[in-house]
């Protein structure tokens, strides 16, 4: 195998690890912002936002607006277990 090919191997199971890891972070302190996301784990808000929207995208968490003290922000909240499950396709089986 090529150094490119374990490179990209090395960078995407990294990327993975820091998506469920953050997952596994937002489940067990919901409702948190980013901000303070990433104060708690030391990670800067571009990467914390990065793996926050690709959450968000995949299904995997909420974000819900709050306004305090006139400001927009956005805190977010790891789904179930149970909600992963699409129990229409279960049920068929």
């Amino acid at each position: 195998m090529d150094m490119l090919k374990l490179a990209n191997q090395v960078r995407r199971k990294k990327a993975q690890d820091n998506k469920w890891f953050l997952y596994e972070f937002i489940d067990k302190t919901p409702g948190l912002t980013v901000y303070e996301m990433s104060k708690k784990l030391n990670w800067t808000i571009g990467k914390l936002n990065y793996y926050v929207q690709k959450l968000v995208k995949d299904g995997m968490i909420y974000n819900s607006d709050e306004v305090v003290n006139g400001r927009n922000q956005k805190r977010y909240t790891g789904k179930t277990v149970k909600e992963f499950i699409n129990w229409d396709e279960f049920n068929k089986k």
